[in-house]
């Protein structure tokens, strides 16, 4: 039997983390690694990039980070290969209608709903989201847990 790469969605909180260092950024390198080396695949919505994109903005802003190196991050995210999918309006109703009932975002509900499709959790660092679906929402997990997660690979 051919042995299938597990599919992983990450937030784009967390996709950040893999270029900047902020608290949980040593578990995100790890999935990033495993990604990387093509221990599991992680996927995102597409529109994760203008979320990255608009994160490196806001350093830039802050005057954490430079113009050139808030450039150079999303070079480097794009010579991830994350596998971007592309937005599907069956997905988006589920989405919508999962952040209406759940009192979340569409866009976090997006991620959540796209975890579902594949089977898989989605991966965040948002604590806030997290607190907000604690005991509702099995395809969402913190972060930190992905290290536990990994030896179950």
């Amino acid at each position: 039997m051919k042995n299938r790469t597990r599919v992983v969605v990450a937030d784009s909180n967390v996709i950040v983390k893999w270029f900047i260092p902020e608290e949980y950024s040593e578990h995100a390198v790890v999935l990033r690694n495993d990604h990387l080396y093509g221990r599991v695949n992680v996927i995102a919505p597409v529109y994760a990039i203008l979320e990255f994109a608009n994160s490196m903005r806001k350093y830039v802003i802050r005057n954490i980070l430079n113009k050139d190196k808030a450039i150079k991050a999303l070079e480097y995210l794009e010579k991830t290969n994350v596998t971007y999918v592309d937005i599907e309006f069956d997905l988006a109703r589920k989405a919508l209608k999962y952040a209406m009932e759940n009192h979340v975002t569409v866009y976090d509900s997006y991620y959540i709903v796209l975890a579902r499709k594949h089977n898989t959790v989605v991966y965040t660092a948002d604590e806030k989201l997290l607190s907000r679906l604690k005991g509702r929402e099995s395809h969402i997990k913190h972060i930190i847990e992905y290290v536990k997660d990994r030896k179950e690979i």
